[in-house]
């Protein structure tokens, strides 16, 4: 108990450095977070800051280098993304880096949990405002830290409405998770509740939306006006959208959202190392997933026109066919 009570007085600076140590000894991250006696998702959190500050590098599975010495103010914080954000800070973000963003959590209440279905008084006697759910079964829906929050009978559902920048789509969700947890921890001194026996919770991502910023396709679809909705069998998975002003290209289906942004994000990246032909393009987008445009809700056939864009940076335009035409 006198140990994890420790972990309270323990500094950011604390962490880095020690992580920053054990990675410099050839420890993994397990390792690491043992020693430290925190989760391996909060080793984690700290091991992205090093790497979002180029101080250490992924090499392979679990593998690091260290690409300089640490020094504690070149560490950034991972940014997360308000309607508060500064527009500076937005224009110096990176092409093609993620913005995961349109979280919903669905936490799982545990079955020994006592009083759940006495909430509606917990959170009178607590004098925490609240509205009734208009669900079957019912519920209450709360605000807290900024954050509409659903109490039903089986889960508290968080929307989350920060944005997570990063590399990756998969590091980015990453983020987003911890600071899940954290609102969690935080709800549950709120609640008086422990919703997750020893600290570990039961929880799915319901939603979510992958975003690579300034990307050169959305650029051009933004300064033409011009909108784009990508469909496949199972529903609409990708579009453009200018939301900060950040010319984003989106996946957006409620199950694959993630590894659509892998697909995308490795297509783009792709190109910048090897432009291809426009038949190797058409082939390698229809792999994707079998894409079908729609415009004003007119389904289209898919056509595609090749361009340069900048140094080594190929966009796609496109030419649509009225299908009264076709």
């Amino acid at each position: 108990m006198m140990k994890k009570n420790l972990n309270k007085f323990r500094s950011k600076n604390f962490y880095l450095s020690n992580i920053y140590i054990g990675i410099k000894n050839n420890k993994n991250i397990t390792q690491i977070a043992k020693d430290l006696e925190i989760t391996k998702q909060c080793a984690n959190y700290y091991v992205s800051s090093l790497k979002f500050s180029g101080i250490i590098k992924k090499v392979g599975y679990g593998v690091w280098e260290i690409l300089k010495e640490l020094n504690q103010e070149e560490v950034k914080t991972l940014p997360r993304i308000t309607s508060n954000t500064p527009q500076k800070f937005l224009s110096s973000l990176k092409q093609d880096n993620v913005r995961a963003h349109g979280f919903q959590f669905v936490l799982q209440i545990p079955k020994n949990l006592r009083n759940w279905n006495k909430r509606e008084q917990i959170l009178n006697d607590l004098k925490i405002p609240f509205g009734d759910l208009n669900l079957f079964g019912g519920g209450q829906k709360i605000k807290f830290k900024g954050h509409k929050i659903h109490l039903t009978n089986k889960s508290i559902i968080i929307f989350a409405k920060e944005s997570f920048i990063h590399e990756t789509a998969r590091e980015a969700q990453s983020k987003a998770i911890d600071y899940f947890i954290r609102i969690v921890k935080q709800l549950e001194r709120l609640l008086k509740a422990n919703l997750g026996p020893f600290g570990k919770y039961k929880f799915k991502v319901s939603r979510s939306h992958y975003a690579l910023i300034k990307n050169a396709l959305a650029r051009q679809y933004n300064d033409n006006k011009e909108k784009l909705h990508v469909y496949n069998d199972s529903g609409l998975w990708f579009i453009i959208d200018n939301s900060f002003n950040l010319h984003e290209t989106e996946t957006v289906h409620p199950k694959t959202s993630l590894s659509d942004n892998e697909k995308v994000q490795g297509f783009f990246n792709s190109l910048k190392k090897d432009p291809l032909t426009t038949t190797e393009i058409k082939e390698n987008f229809q792999e994707m997933n079998g894409m079908i445009l729609e415009t004003s809700k007119r389904q289209i056939e898919l056509a595609q026109i090749i361009e340069q864009v900048g140094k080594n940076v190929i966009g796609l335009t496109k030419i649509v066919y009225n299908e009264n035409n076709a």
